[in-house]
């Protein structure tokens, strides 16, 4: 009853104060996904946490109609190849094979989502909010990791969500690798406060992350350290050995148990082992799914297609008792559902966004601000969750959409402040005019 009456109480004051500042309604919309109390074994009568802070949020959106920054160039693109995306994914119920409304209703839950990004990019709008939004992001990833690896220890979360999926409404591997670079970052350039949060948050996610058992969340967390020393300026590189060393330690030595590295090992040989090796036989029949349907199968039709091209012995029960079995690849699955135009949509979406953090942190060079780290965070991130996406379906894990939004802020506040610097400095140069005569 206790936990019921704090989150039900903190969630309440949350929606209060949303419709006070639209920006509370941020914190609030992602704190409502990062810390999921539905995940909790408690009294709440159900309520939907992600559903009435978002509507709360929207609401608060229509009363105060904030304007977003400036436009620097044309850097909302990302977000319209997103909403393209999305659309094509409606008008795919068109030529479902299996399901128009199964199309229709798993299209309006990224949607929704999509939405929520779009106010993002409307309601952040000075430095002091994304700092904000990056304290919250990291406040949350900490909560979820600590849920994850005690709470299902004492009994406040089903034990049975200490592997595999986790705590989250999405997978816990394919939301945490989104954030490590940027808490690996923050908990040696950041602000005082930053790593301070940083540096007790960077433990709970490794733990987390070796809990899962993922394979995927391993290699992308390896891959996602090596992208961190190799973007960072080289003045700064002897700065972040220190946070490095605990993570490596903490993630090779202390947090592994014995038979964890038995299943890493299957990584240079996945023909060795039966789920690895599956992922062949999935990905032929995934690209003989697109030659057939080019166009798509329909959205999230996917697993109700796959046994006409998968043999008996491929495909797993779902709820209700079918046979199907899903494509394990962020890329094949987007391909077969939406087909070449959907497929060419999302992956520009993502790509730009990718390439537009990276241009943030490349504009100053070795200089990098408290926006560069933030944005140098969320661009590998990106990389690490694209590379989880060939064997596992990250495509709707709602933060990687949140990034696409944050991009077009950073790049546009790093565009704000270059300007008023340069503003400062042609007044200091300007003449004033002389008094004489």
């Amino acid at each position: 009853m206790i936990k019921a009456v704090l989150y039900l109480g903190l969630t309440a004051i949350a929606i209060l104060a949303t419709f006070i500042n639209p920006f509370i309604g941020v914190i609030a919309c992602i704190e409502a996904y990062l810390m999921n109390p539905t995940a909790i074994s408690m009294d709440d009568g159900q309520f939907r946490y992600q559903l009435w802070t978002s509507v709360a949020f929207i609401i608060s959106c229509l009363i105060y109609r904030p304007r977003p920054l400036p436009r620097v160039g044309r850097e909302d693109w990302v977000l319209q190849c997103v909403w393209a995306f999305v659309a094509v994914g409606a008008l795919s119920a068109l030529w479902a094979q299996v399901s128009a409304d199964v199309a229709l209703t798993e299209i309006w839950e990224v949607a929704k989502i999509v939405v929520i990004v779009s106010l993002f990019v409307r309601v952040i709008r000075t430095e002091k909010q994304i700092t904000v939004v990056m304290f919250a992001l990291v406040a949350g990833v900490l909560h979820a990791s600590f849920l994850h690896i005690f709470g299902t220890r004492w009994g406040y979360v089903n034990a049975a969500l200490a592997r595999g999926e986790g705590v989250l409404p999405d997978s816990q591997t394919g939301v945490l690798i989104l954030f490590a670079p940027l808490i690996i970052l923050l908990a040696m350039f950041g602000s005082r406060r930053e790593k301070i949060l940083c540096w007790i948050a960077l433990p709970f996610v490794l733990d987390s992350v070796v809990n899962t058992y993922e394979r995927t969340g391993f290699t992308a967390l390896i891959v996602e350290f090596l992208l961190v020393f190799l973007y960072v300026p080289k003045r700064q590189k002897r700065q972040l050995i220190p946070v490095m060393v605990a993570g490596l330690g903490l993630l090779l030595v202390r947090f592994a148990p014995a038979d964890y590295w038995e299943r890493m090992a299957t990584i240079a040989n996945p023909h060795e082992e039966a789920s690895a090796d599956s992922r062949f036989e999935i990905n032929d029949a995934s690209w003989r799914m697109f030659l057939d349907h080019p166009m798509g199968v329909g959205y999230r039709n996917y697993p109700y297609t796959s046994p006409r091209y998968l043999g008996r012995g491929m495909l797993t029960k779902d709820v209700e008792g079918e046979l199907v079995r899903s494509a394990h690849n962020s890329y094949f699955t987007v391909l077969c559902e939406t087909g070449v135009f959907g497929f060419g949509f999302w992956i520009a979406a993502f790509g730009g966004t990718i390439l537009m953090l990276r241009r943030i942190r490349k504009r100053v060079g070795p200089n990098m601000g408290p926006l560069e780290y933030y944005a140098t965070g969320l661009e590998i991130g990106l990389c690490g969750w694209a590379i989880g996406g060939w064997v596992q379906s990250y495509h709707e894990v709602d933060p990687a959409y949140w990034f696409v939004g944050f991009a077009i802020v950073l790049f546009r506040l790093q565009h704000q402040r270059q300007a008023e610097s340069a503003d400062e400095v042609n007044a200091l140069e300007t003449p004033e005019p002389s008094l004489a005569g």
